[in-house]
Order: structure tokens, then sequence, then C-alpha cells
């Protein structure tokens, strides 16, 4: 191979990257005009001349371009690179329900949270809050007015992956109509939703994805008791190895 020539795999890795750049450049670009859209929305939503047909379009319109924003996020997500750091698990837990805080309490939502780990781990902090956003997000989605609760467990666990690797486990449970069998096995595949044209599809796949980027693990549980409802389980382990 002549001196200054790449090897392939160095090649491909560098055109990886430089793809990934563009799409977050690009993404980025995007989310502005998204935003603007949405400034504009806004005001013509609180205009007091809009006739109550027009309201209906505007609200369906915003309700499309919050799904535009969350794929754009999520994408964002997944092609953005940072390098890992000490990040406390709660703490990020304690702010993205703060941030949904206005949600859960519209609908009545009770949010129990369960504690039982409170240290730090190695992990990137921007891909563990988009994962627990995504988490969330979905819970808060899938549970009844009024009657919903969310519960969110975090402590210490062992994973037995070949060895034993020592992290946290961070539980979020339901009480949503929970997922059909038929769907549990589709439920990471890109594109699948069961929110009937309200989903982007992507949170799940996404979120597995930047998940096994730090190491660790996602997956939907099967609940012990017969009561309704979802739980998906994170692990993340201590230290990126």
């Amino acid at each position: 191979m002549p001196r200054n020539a790449r090897h392939p795999e160095s090649s491909d890795r560098q055109t990886l990257a430089e793809l990934g750049l563009v799409s977050a450049s690009v993404i980025h670009e995007v989310k502005n005009a998204l935003q603007g859209i949405a400034n504009a929305l806004f005001l013509l939503e609180h205009d007091t001349t809009l006739r109550p047909g027009a309201r209906e379009w505007i609200s369906d319109a915003q309700r499309e371009l919050s799904r535009a924003f969350a794929a754009s996020r999520q994408t964002l997500a997944l092609v953005r690179h940072e390098s890992p750091s000490q990040v406390s698990v709660t703490r990020i837990l304690d702010e993205v329900l703060e941030a949904s805080s206005g949600k859960s309490a519209h609908k009545g939502i009770a949010v129990e949270r369960r504690y039982e780990y409170d240290g730090t781990i190695e992990a990137n902090e921007g891909a563990i809050r988009e994962v627990f956003t995504n988490l969330v997000l979905n819970a808060l989605e899938a549970v009844p007015r009024r009657e919903g609760k969310l519960t969110v467990r975090t402590f210490a666990w062992n994973r037995s992956n070949g060895k034993d690797v020592a992290g946290v486990r961070i539980v979020f449970e339901d009480n949503g109509p929970g997922i059909p069998d038929a769907h549990k096995k589709k439920v990471f595949e890109p594109l699948f939703s069961t929110k009937k044209g309200k989903g982007t599809g992507l949170g799940l796949w996404v979120s597995e994805r930047l998940v096994h980027q730090q190491h660790g693990a996602l997956w939907l549980e099967n609940k012990k008791s017969q009561a309704p409802g979802s739980s998906f389980s994170v692990f993340l382990p201590l230290k990126q190895s």
C-alpha cells in the first residue's frame, strides 16, 4: 500500500464521521426552521379574528410539527458523538421529569420516584437524557387521564453478559394499556409505532441504539403482576470499557 494511502477501514470510518457531521448540521438547520414555523402557529392560534375551523387546522399542523421536532431531536442524538463523563443518573431523571411536569399535571398523572441508586456513571449525558426523555414521554402518552401513574426506579444491578458488569438499572413502569403480545417483538424496530399515526416510530429504535453506544441494554420487561401497563428497563454500566 502506498505510504500516503489510507486504510479502507479508516477511510470508511472517516466517511461515516463526515456524514454524521453533515447530517447533524442539516438537522440543526431544519430544527431552526421548524421553530420559526412553531412560533408563527402560536401567534395564529392566539389571533382573536381566527375562524373556529381554522383553529382546527392549526391544531393539526402543531401536532404534525411536534412529530417533526421529535424525529429531528432523536436523529440528532443518534449522529452526535460526545465524550463520556461522570454523570448523575438521578439528576438527569429529575430534570427530564421536571421538563415533562406540565404534561403530567395537565393529565393528572401521578409520578413516583423510587431512587435506590444515587451515584454517578461514566456515560454520554446527551444520549442518556434523550433515552430517558423518550421513555418518560411514551409512558405519559400511554396512561389514562386522572388515573395514570408512572413509577421510575433506580437501583444497583449487575448484568451478566459473559462476565458480570456492575451498573445501575433504571425502570420505567406505567399503568397504561400495555403492549399487545403481537407487538412486543417489534417495538424496537424502526418506523414501528403503536400510537396510530401520532408517533414517529423512531423513539425506541433510537433509544436502544443510544443505550448500546453506552455499552448498556434496553428491554421491555414482562410484568410479573396481571395489572395492565408497560415496564421498560435500562441498564448502564458504571464505567465504559
